[in-house]
C-alpha cells in the first residue's frame, strides 16, 4: 500500500496528530504534545532562543567537571563526522547548548537553523528535536529530517543521547546534528549509534569522577541502559550506583542513606583487608544491615551494647 501524500509538512502533521498515528508512532507522539501541551505550529518561524554570554557562562560552569570529562570524548566524536558535515553538541538537560564542534564549512547553515552555543532546544519551544525530545522523554532519539515537527528545520537530522548523573538524573544531552542534503537514513542510523556509545563513555567517566578514591565495580550485565556501575567504599559497602545499575538490582535514592554491604547487592570474593580495616568494615557492615540499630548490630556481631560502643569510639564511627 503506497505511503499517503502529503501537500506540505504543515498538512502532514496535522493529518498525523488528528488521526491514531500518536498511539502507534513515537514520532507522531511528540507532535501530538508540541501542538496541544506546548501550543506550537509546525509552520511556525520562531525567533531564535539564545542565552547571553553571561547566562551561557553561568550554565557552563554549573556543568564544569562533566565539561571537562566530556570535551576529549566530544572530540573523538567529531572527528569521526566531521567529513560528514555533522557538528556535535553538548546540553544541559534543560536543552542549552553548552559546548559545540563544527566544521567551518557547516558553520553558517546551522547557525541559521539554530544549533549553536547558547541555543535552547527544548521541545517546548522548538517542538520534536534531537535534543529536546531526548531529554524530556530520557532516551536516545533519533529524529530524521521531516520527523522534525517544525517546518523550518526539516532539513536538519539529529541523534541526541541522554546522559545521567550519579544519582540517576538527567544531567546531560549529547547530539549529533546535520543540515546537509545528501544525508541519509543509513547514516542517520550511524549516527544515533556513535552519539549513544560516546554518551554512556562520558556518563562512565562521570561516575568514576564523582567517586573519586572509591571501588568501581562493573557489572557482568549489560542492559539497554549501559553498563551497571556501582561505587563502593574501603568497608565494601555500597556508596553510590549509576542509572543502570539502580534499575537493574531496583536501588532506590534511599538506599544509600545507610549503605549496603556490597555483597547484598553483588556477590563476589570480597577484597582483602588488614584486621583493623576488616575489624571496622564488619562494623559498619552490621550498622547497615541493622539499618542504623546498634542494639541490633551488636547483636549481630554478637558482642554487648558497651563492647559495641567503644568499638564505634575506636574506629571514630557514630551510631
Amino acid at each position: 500500500m503506497p505511503a499517503q501524500q502529503y501537500a506540505s509538512h504543515v498538512e502532514k502533521v496535522h493529518a498525523q496528530v488528528e488521526g491514531r498515528a500518536p498511539a502507534r508512532s513515537a514520532i507522531a507522539a511528540s507532535w501530538a504534545r508540541s501542538m496541544f501541551h506546548h501550543g506550537l505550529e509546525p509552520d511556525l518561524r520562531r525567533p531564535q532562543d539564545l542565552l547571553s554570554q553571561s547566562e551561557l557562562r553561568f550554565e557552563q560552569q554549573r556543568l564544569d567537571r562533566l565539561l571537562h570529562i566530556a570535551k576529549p570524548i566530544m572530540e573523538n566524536l567529531f572527528t569521526a563526522v566531521v567529513k560528514t558535515g555533522c557538528c556535535v553538541m553538548l546540553t544541559n538537560k534543560d536543552s542549552v547548548v553548552l559546548h559545540r564542534l563544527i566544521h567551518d564549512v557547516d558553520e553558517r547553515p546551522l547557525n541559521v537553523l539554530g544549533a549553536r552555543s547558547g541555543a535552547i532546544w527544548s521541545e517546548q519551544r522548538v517542538g520534536t528535536n534531537g535534543v529536546g525530545t531526548c531529554a524530556l522523554e530520557e532516551r536516545p532519539v533519533l529524529i530524521y529530517k521531516d520527523q522534525h515537527y517544525l517546518e523550518e528545520i526539516i532539513g536538519m537530522s539529529c541523534a541526541g543521547a541522554p546522559i545521567f548523573d550519579a544519582s540517576g538524573d538527567l544531567i546531560a544531552v549529547l547530539d549529533i546534528s546535520s543540515a546537509r542534503d545528501d544525508m541519509n537514513d543509513s547514516f542517520a542510523q550511524m549516527m544515533a549509534s556513535l552519539v549513544i556509545s560516546a554518551a554512556n563513555r562520558i556518563e562512565t567517566e562521570y561516575f568514576r569522577a564523582s567517586f573519586d578514591g572509591a571501588r568501581i565495580i562493573v557489572a557482568d550485565e549489560v542492559t539497554a541502559l549501559g553498563t551497571p556501575l556501582l561505587a563502593s567504599d574501603r568497608d565494601d559497602l555500597v556508596i553510590g550506583a549509576n542509572r543502570a545499575a539502580r534499575r537493574l538490582y531496583g536501588l532506590q535514592h534511599e538506599t544509600f542513606d545507610i549503605p549496603l554491604p556490597r555483597t547484598e547487592i553483588l556477590p563476589e570474593e570480597a577484597p582483602a583487608m588488614g584486621l583493623k580495616d576488616a575489624e571496622r568494615a564488619a562494623i559498619r557492615r552490621a550498622m547497615a544491615a541493622a539499618r542504623g540499630n546498634a542494639t541490633l548490630a551488636a547483636k549481630q556481631l554478637g558482642v554487648s551494647r558497651a563492647t559495641f560502643y567503644r568499638l564505634l569510639k575506636k574506629h571514630q564511627l557514630s551510631s
